[in-house]
């Protein structure tokens, strides 16, 4: 659009010299509409207050209205017209408001007073320019009037001021727009200077002065309409505009800042020369030139005050910062090292320096791989080394120590930021922060987090730290061995003599164990009674080892107290590739417990049958769940036979689980596998059940028959075995004084008050109570006498050789006669050969059972038994009767 008007432009000088002004006029009027509507419309969305773009075509108008109405009351050229000269004041000075208006009060105040001299030096030396190039010149040649004089001096005082304030937009504004407050000041130039020439050509006739007023009328449009299409405005959020800090668009606008900064100091000098030669030359300058150069004198001298305070302010507050900064960066707990290309200390902050210095090793001047401890060279010599490849820089933390004031060292860990392509450093500067009291209180949590706090040897936790490192380097034949102690004893010393003298022995039993292996065997504490050793060696070696620490831990132990005897279980487990930390502790636990089971003192080498034993035992515990939905568990029975009538005078149930892999299960092996799962209280509610209504319809061949059920250990001390009884008697209508509840359990458990209490419950219910296992395990003849009993059961492995061994029949005896003499039935168990029930019968045992006499039945053919013999059963009968 610009060239096009242009182009009319320069067409209008091949018209007759009468059509020329109008024409030229009209495209100059066009433009100036055309100006105005484009600014009106930018200025909505790049102004915050949206008045500034739309104030400069406010006065775009205004020129072309006030120029248009002089032009047609007084068309003709001449001399110098008040009317049209004084026609551009009020544009110019509404365009100085607009220009403001586009800065804001913000941006002025924070100009201050360097701003405010400077843009007053600046309108000082172009009012004296416009006084000599077109006031001076109009005045010598028209000599005009005082109204036109005075028309003059106006016109070109508010073209200075629109100058100005035209500099005071490219001061001002920041960095962003400082393009676009160029491009404007141009603009508001070339206006200013078309006026001056169209001032210049009104006087005479329109040529090719006049045409080129117009040009540059036209041009400062332009620069106007370019400045606001491209003002990133002074919006909050506005990101438009070029970024001061990228490439050509810095360069450009720090160019527009220095020429800012530069011009009215040129334009004074300027002013200044031609002053003196048209006083020299041409004639005296004008009155207001002259008063004009000397505000300027006098506002070069103020400008120079201003400067000088401002420097002066500025380096008292650079002081002040410096100051600031320096204490900060000497309390600070993180230090700096500044490193030159060849790593030489150039730089280092106090924290860092001094200590060095007072050591002996001062830092600055020196590598800093001289300076690091001897141990750390090689970590920061690779630390700082320049990596491969364009792309790669210096990263990442690195700790090493430095000297401190008393000879000690220093832990440092450092950061590294590469500035050396930063012209204002040019360097490699390290972050270092000191470490050395977080390193220390790390160890600290470290030992107490893997140190056992009795022994102090390793935990579990290092324990299984040091297992899994060997296990990593472990081969295919194995060189290292797992010894896992469990001692024994320590609880019986711990209520005979305390705990106190219990944490003595095992730090003796710790003392005794690292004294006992090798430098390189790791010895841990790793349960409350457990200790576990890593021994190095091949073949048999470990089981040495094993031997020798048993019998270390196996001597007593002396304390303030008196003696304490420990003995120890011991599992082996040799370590070899492929395994995990996890898989050889289990394999250790089932050693443990397969030495345990063998006896004090016991050492075992973990076999693939003790897993398998677990896993058998993991299947069952398992399956249990809804064996009984399932139909998997039924009832036996086995008959109790009286030795004086030899007829069936009771009966006991005994629970089976037909399992669909390992097929029929004794008690034995499930009753404790449901005892640990907590299965144990609904499967003998069941057995209660079943059993009670099942013999209440079983026939009878003279006195009713008892049924005996085991009541298992567990079960007893839950507390409801008295309830469940209850409940199942209730249902099946059994009579309470035919059942007999056969318990056993150790003397602590018996001799609870909460079971005596059962166990008198049950009594007056009519239930008669069996002492079940006599002679094996914890049971005492004590027992014969503190309990409500009715019944006590021989234990199979006490008969076992009771037709053997003399010692064995003489403590049958004993027992036979004391329930004799107390009114108590003595059962015995297991009778499985001729020669024990007659020596039985011999010593006057009441009742006996086992696979001599019958083994357990099914109710079918426990009926069929009972009506073969009308209830007679000896040996030598039960071959006819079908065990199925």
């Amino acid at each position: 659009m610009g060239l096009a008007l242009l182009t009319l432009l320069g067409g209008a000088l091949l018209l007759p010299p009468g059509a020329r002004r109008p024409v030229s006029d009209a495209v100059v009027v066009t433009a100036a509409v055309l100006a105005a509507v484009v600014l009106a419309r930018v200025g909505r969305r790049t102004c915050a207050r949206a008045r500034g773009w739309r104030l400069v075509a406010a006065a775009l108008l205004t020129g072309v209205v006030v120029s248009a109405s002089t032009e047609l009351l007084d068309p003709a050229p001449g001399s110098v017209d008040p009317a049209r000269t004084a026609a551009s004041v009020l544009p110019h000075l509404l365009g100085a408001v607009a220009v403001l208006t586009l800065l804001g009060r913000g941006r002025l105040r924070a100009g201050g007073a360097r701003l405010l001299v400077e843009n007053a030096l600046f309108c000082t030396a172009a009012f004296v320019l416009a006084q000599l190039l077109v006031v001076g010149p109009l005045v010598r040649e028209l000599s005009p009037g005082g109204p036109a004089r005075l028309a003059l001096e106006a016109s070109c005082l508010a073209a200075t001021l629109l100058l100005g304030t035209g500099l005071t937009f490219v001061t001002a504004a920041g960095p962003a727009r400082r393009t676009t407050a160029g491009v404007t000041l141009a603009g508001l130039a070339a206006l200013t200077v078309a006026d001056c020439l169209a001032v210049v050509v009104s006087t005479g006739s329109f040529g090719l002065l006049g045409t080129a007023s117009r040009a540059v009328l036209l041009l400062g449009l332009v620069l106007l309409v370019l400045a606001a299409t491209t003002d990133p405005g002074d919006a909050p959020g506005t990101a438009g505009g070029p970024a001061p800090g990228v490439g050509g668009a810095r360069k450009l606008t720090q160019g527009i800042t220095l020429a800012g900064q530069l011009l009215p100091h040129g334009v004074m000098v300027v002013a200044a020369v031609l002053l003196l030669a048209s006083a020299l030359f041409v004639a005296t300058p004008t009155p207001a030139a002259l008063v004009a150069v000397a505000v300027g004198l006098l506002l070069t001298g103020v400008h120079r005050v201003v400067v000088v305070g401002d420097e002066v302010r500025w380096a008292g507050r650079l002081g002040r910062s410096e100051a600031y900064f320096r204490k900060v960066v000497r309390a600070s707990s993180d230090a700096v090292l500044v490193l030159d290309e060849q790593r030489v200390t150039t730089w280092a902050a106090p924290a860092l320096a001094d200590p060095a210095q007072a050591a002996g090793r001062p830092l600055v001047g020196a590598l800093l791989v001289d300076r690091v401890h001897p141990q750390d060279v090689e970590t920061v010599r690779a630390w700082l080394s320049d990596p491969d490849g364009p792309a790669a820089a210096l990263g990442g933390l690195c700790s090493f120590r430095l000297p401190a004031a008393d000879g000690s060292w220093r832990v440092w860990e450092a950061g590294v930021t590469d500035l050396r392509a930063d012209a204002a450093v040019g360097d490699l500067v390290l972050h270092c922060r000191d470490v050395t009291v977080r390193l220390h209180a790390e160890d600290e949590l470290r030992s107490l987090a893997f140190t056992d706090p009795v022994t102090g040897l390793p935990n579990r936790a290092a324990h299984v730290i040091a297992l899994a490192e060997e296990l990593a380097a472990a081969g295919e034949v194995s060189q290292v061995s797992l010894l896992l102690f469990e001692v024994e004893g320590l609880t019986a010393a711990r209520e005979n003599v305390g705990r106190d003298v219990v944490d003595l022995s095992l730090v003796e039993i710790g003392r005794r164990l690292r004294a006992t292996v090798r430098g390189d065997d790791l010895v841990a504490r790793v349960g409350a009674e457990v200790f576990a050793v890593l021994a190095h060696g091949e073949g048999t070696e470990p089981d040495r080892v094993a031997s020798r620490c048993l019998s270390v831990v196996e001597q007593p132990v002396v304390t303030p107290l008196g003696l304490v005897d420990l003995s120890a279980a011991v599992g082996l487990v040799p370590l070899v590739a492929g395994l995990g930390s996890e898989t050889v502790l289990d394999r250790a636990e089932l050693a443990v417990r397969s030495a345990r089971q063998a006896g004090p003192g016991s050492v075992r080498r973990y076999d693939p049958l003790l897993g398998e034993a677990r896993d058998r035992r993991e299947r069952l515990r398992a399956d249990l769940v809804g064996a009984r939905a399932r139909g998997e568990l039924g009832l036996v029975w086995q008959p109790i036979v009286s030795l004086t009538e030899q007829q069936v005078t009771g009966v006991e149930a005994l629970v089976r689980w037909d399992h669909p892999v390992f097929g029929e299960l004794e008690p034995e092996e499930f009753i404790p596998v449901a005892e640990r799962a907590g299965l144990v209280g609904d499967l003998q509610r069941w057995v209660l059940h079943e059993a009670t209504l099942a013999a209440a319809a079983l026939p009878e061949h003279g006195a009713p028959l008892r049924l005996g059920i085991n009541i298992s250990p567990v079960h007893l001390a839950s507390g409801t075995v008295v309830g469940d009884v209850s409940t199942a008697l209730r249902a099946t209508g059994f009579p309470a004084e035919r059942l007999v509840v056969e318990v056993t359990g150790s003397t602590a458990l018996l001799e609870d008050p909460a079971i005596s209490a059962d166990f008198a419950a049950l009594r007056l219910m009519g239930v008669h109570l069996a002492l079940d296992d006599f002679g094996a395990e914890s049971s005492t003849l004590a027992h014969l006498t503190r309990l409500p009993i009715d019944v006590v059961k021989l234990d199979r492995s006490f008969l076992a050789r009771v037709d053997k061994e003399v010692q064995t029949r003489a403590l049958c005896a004993s027992v036979i006669g004391i329930g004799g003499d107390l009114g108590i039935d003595v059962v015995a168990e297991g009778v499985e050969t001729p020669s024990q029930l007659t020596v039985l019968r011999t010593m006057g045992c009441g009742f006996a059972q086992g696979f001599l006499l019958s083994r357990p039945l099914t109710l079918p053919a426990l009926v069929a038994c009972l009506d073969a013999g009308r209830g007679h059963l000896w040996p030598g009968q039960v071959g006819r009767v079908d065990a199925g």
